[in-house]
């Protein structure tokens, strides 16, 4: 009991020193603290994580230096926000996994079109390479991750449920986080790579990724026959 009660508040003081320190309310604040996170996340895939300061940004941002410091307390709270803001765009590239919901959705080319996405996503957005490596390095981004890919799992069991695959629902959560999970670890490291280095393990996942789901759709459909 001790243990944990010390690591409640070890998550309550990490979540205090890196939440924004105001909420912006007007339109013109708002406007405010999304140019400074839209400029934070392009520098930050310039320059990487250990270039990146409140200075070069406020500068980039062409704002005040105490302007950035009113809605955020320290460098590391500005790239959890960019990182938070990046895993809510990747989230709405899935849409839930709805299409892979419908019983007559082709369910092979789904999840390659899935990891495609992540793919092309993560390349084309500011910034969006090295707060990948970061969500993996730093201890402080591991919750934004460890959360994200639960909400992905659960999203991703759902639609299998809503499919009609015959598993149960406990299996089906383990199939969806095993499959999210390895997903991103390979993910990331294919995004490390060189060109055909990274394709040739893009396409190994979809492979393994196929084999497994196939294990789960197409079994349950013969015996539904």
């Amino acid at each position: 009991m001790a243990t944990s009660d010390a690591a409640a508040r070890d998550r309550a003081s990490l979540h205090a020193r890196l939440a924004p320190r105001c909420q912006p309310v007007q339109e013109r604040a708002r406007k405010t603290v999304d140019h400074i996170l839209a400029t934070a996340a392009a520098l930050i895939g310039e320059v990487g994580l250990e270039a990146f300061n409140t200075n070069v940004l406020a500068e980039r941002a062409q704002v005040r230096v105490r302007t950035v410091y009113r809605y955020f307390p320290n460098k590391l709270a500005i790239i959890t926000a960019v990182a938070e803001r990046l895993a809510e765009e990747w989230d709405r590239w899935f849409d839930g996994f709805r299409a892979l919901s419908d019983p007559a959705a082709d369910w092979r080319a789904l999840w390659g079109s899935y990891v495609d996405a992540f793919v092309s996503g993560i390349r084309e957005a500011p910034g969006g390479l090295a707060i990948r490596r970061a969500m993996r390095a730093l201890p402080e981004l591991e919750a934004i991750e460890r959360r994200d890919n639960e909400r992905l799992a659960r999203q991703l069991a759902a639609a299998l449920a809503r499919r009609g695959v015959g598993l149960s629902r406990a299996r089906l959560n383990i199939a969806a986080r095993v499959l999210i999970e390895t997903a991103v670890g390979v993910l990331d490291l294919a995004l490390m790579e060189s060109s055909p280095q990274s394709r040739a393990m893009i396409n190994e996942l979809k492979q393994l990724h196929l084999a497994y789901l196939s294990t789960c759709v197409e079994v349950k459909s013969r015996s539904s026959r």
